[in-house]
């Protein structure tokens, strides 16, 4: 199978009500900070420039619940941005990362270790079984999750 993957980051709506409210959705404060640059952006799918001004808050990739719906710290811009462009972020694509394919049901069936420059590919074979659904790229080092990727339509 030579799916169309679409990848995607905290969705808009989840950002807006977190930006109107100053709160995540789990009662954290939206603090305001000054970036140093390099701090992977889950609104918009790219790194941090030096002096944006960001967020720490917790998010929980996916909707379904069990045992695999871990909430977990992303940064985003505090006020709206661009979003994703299409295609595989270009600023992760040089970083080793974690993909977890995940079935329908939310359980998870695998995971492996892509090492820089290699995460397009290792998704486009992940996706060559029917089973997975979505996979999740995460940090290697915090196993933080990175963006959500899934097949077209």
């Amino acid at each position: 199978m030579n799916a169309e993957l679409r990848y995607e980051a905290v969705p808009d709506s989840e950002l807006d009500r977190i930006r109107c409210n100053n709160f995540d959705d789990f009662g954290n404060a939206v603090v305001s900070r000054t970036s140093g640059g390099g701090e992977p952006l889950r609104c918009c799918l790219t790194v941090a420039g030096a002096g944006e001004q960001i967020a720490l808050v917790a998010h929980r990739p996916t909707e379904s619940g069990g045992p695999y719906a871990e909430v977990g710290p992303v940064f985003v811009h505090v006020v709206d941005c661009s979003g994703p462009a299409e295609g595989f972020p270009i600023d992760f694509r040089d970083r080793q990362a974690v993909l977890r394919p995940y079935d329908a049901a939310g359980q998870m069936l695998d995971g492996v270790v892509a090492e820089p420059g290699t995460s397009e590919t290792e998704l486009k074979r992940l996706f060559e079984d029917p089973a997975v659904d979505t996979v999740q790229v995460r940090n290697v080092v915090a196993g933080c999750w990175n963006f959500t990727v899934r097949r077209q339509g």
